[in-house]
């Protein structure tokens, strides 16, 4: 199933519901993967970093308080997302 990132507009912050059993999941073992999943793993997170840096930056540099909302919303949506 392909995300139709024009139509398809999520779900509203607001009505965004996260219980501990959601946030809260079994701890990443190393041992039980392959090369490669560690590999993806470590890139991911890598991504995750650089993408968290941005937000922070552009959040610094902007003088618009509207985009800095926008942008504390998405790095709110973010953070609740993350294991």
């Amino acid at each position: 199933m392909a995300i139709d990132l024009i139509k398809d507009r999520g779900i509203a912050l607001e009505r965004q519901k996260f219980t501990w059993r959601e946030l809260v999941q079994p701890p990443y073992r190393k041992l039980d993967d392959d090369a490669l999943t560690r590999v993806r793993m470590i890139w991911m997170n890598g991504i995750e970093a650089h993408m968290n840096r941005t937000l922070h930056a552009m959040a610094r540099v902007t003088s618009s308080a509207a985009l800095k909302l926008q942008l504390a919303k998405v790095r709110r949506t973010d953070q609740r997302s993350r294991p």
